[in-house]
C-alpha cells in the first residue's frame, strides 16, 4: 500500500510523490512511474530502463563529463555521483517543481560537481553552453507519452554536436505507440545519420537508443563485450545480458566486427 508523501503541479501536470517501505516514486499524474529510489541505497537503480540505458558507460575511453536532460527524482544523477564522484554532471529540466521535488523528497545532494539547468532541453541546445560531454542521457517524458522534442531531428543533432568525438547519447523511448515511437526514431536516425543501435528492455516497452556523433563503435562494444563480467562487479548491473540483447538487436551492423 503506498503512502502519499507529496502533491503538487507544474502548470502543465500534476506531480505526486509516494513511498511503499523503502521505496519513494515520482508520477506526473499516471500510474507510471517516472523516477523511483529507495531511500537506504539512492544510488541503486531501481526502474529497468534506466539500468539498460547505463551500458552507454561502458563505450567511451573517458568517463568525466556528463549531461543528464530530464531529471525526473534523479535516479540518474544519484547513480552517476556515486559511480563517478569526480566528474561534472549537467542536468537540464524545464519544470522548476521537479527540481524542487529530486531535492526535497528524493534526497539529490547539493553537490559541487552537478549543475541544474532550469530549461527545457531544446532551449538549452540552442544557446551557447559546454561542449564536450562523454555521455548524454536523453529522458524527457510527460505523462504517459513522450515528449514532443523526441520527434525533432534538430534535438538529437544538437546534442550530437555537444558530444566528445567518442562519446554516447543514450534516448530512452517508449515503444507502446508505434506510430509514434517510429516517428521518433525516423528523426534520431536522420540526425545520426543511421549511426544509432538500439535494444529492447526485457519485458517492458522502452527501447534504448544509442546514438554516435561519428561513427558506431564496434571495438567498443567488443570490448565491454569481453569484460562484462567485470563491468556487472563494478557497477553491479547485468552488463551481460545487456550488450547480448544490443548485439542480436543489431546484428546486421554489430556482428561481423563482433566476430572478427
Amino acid at each position: 500500500m503506498e503512502q502519499l508523501v507529496f502533491s503538487g503541479h507544474t502548470g502543465h501536470h500534476p506531480v505526486r510523490v509516494s513511498d511503499a517501505g523503502t521505496l519513494r516514486t515520482l508520477r506526473f499524474g499516471t500510474e507510471e512511474r517516472q523516477s523511483c529510489i529507495d531511500l537506504r541505497n539512492p544510488h541503486i537503480l531501481q526502474l529497468a530502463y534506466t539500468r539498460w540505458m547505463s551500458t552507454a558507460l561502458l563505450l567511451p575511453p573517458r568517463l568525466d563529463k556528463f549531461l543528464v536532460l530530464g531529471l525526473g527524482g534523479g535516479a540518474l544523477p544519484h547513480f552517476l555521483l556515486h559511480h563517478h564522484p569526480q566528474s561534472s554532471i549537467d542536468v537540464v529540466e524545464k519544470e522548476r517543481l521537479v527540481i524542487e521535488v529530486a531535492y526535497g523528497y528524493f534526497r539529490l545532494p547539493l553537490h559541487p560537481g552537478v549543475r541544474m539547468i532550469p530549461q527545457d532541453a531544446l532551449s538549452f541546445l540552442r544557446t551557447p553552453s559546454s561542449c564536450g560531454y562523454d555521455v548524454a542521457f536523453l529522458d524527457i517524458f510527460g505523462p504517459g507519452t513522450m515528449a514532443p522534442a523526441l520527434f525533432d531531428p534538430e534535438l538529437y543533432r544538437r546534442l550530437l554536436e555537444r558530444l566528445h568525438p567518442e562519446g554516447v547519447l543514450a534516448i530512452n523511448l517508449w515503444s507502446g505507440d508505434k506510430p509514434l515511437y517510429q516517428q521518433a526514431m525516423e528523426a534520431a536516425y536522420r540526425a545520426s545519420d543511421g549511426r544509432l543501435v538500439q535494444m529492447q528492455v526485457k519485458r517492458r516497452s522502452n527501447v534504448i537508443v544509442l546514438l554516435f556523433p561519428e561513427e558506431i563503435p564496434h571495438r567498443a562494444i567488443k570490448k565491454a563485450r569481453k569484460h562484462s563480467v567485470e563491468h556487472q562487479q563494478r557497477y553491479d548491473l547485468d552488463f551481460p545480458q545487456y550488450l547480448k540483447r544490443l548485439c542480436r538487436a543489431n546484428r546486421f551492423s554489430l556482428l561481423a566486427s563482433l566476430l572478427r
